[in-house]
């Protein structure tokens, strides 16, 4: 069964619209797995320098962004192109 949409503002165009909650496709921190701590430090360093807006977002605790679907499609876009830019 598809996700309903829930109205609301999006997170990226702040329109008011139907939502989707948008999950990243790629994981950089599931896929390091466990690393002590001055590694762990280092490789957050890399994900922001990387600016991947996406992992940065699950390390500082935050929610999935909530878009409509325009901004939904090219969050998505954006995303893989950041992935085939830095080969994740």
């Amino acid at each position: 069964m598809a996700e309903q949409p829930t109205e609301g503002r999006c997170d990226h165009c702040r329109q008011q619209r139907p939502l989707f909650e948008r999950k990243p496709d790629h994981d950089c921190i599931d896929i390091i797995g466990r690393v002590d701590l001055i590694e762990a430090a280092r490789l957050i360093s890399e994900i922001e320098d990387q600016g991947d807006i996406w992992c940065t977002r699950r390390i500082e605790g935050l929610p999935y962004r909530r878009l409509c679907v325009r901004c939904f499609d090219a969050d998505a876009q954006q995303e893989a192109a950041h992935v085939k830019e830095f080969e994740l």
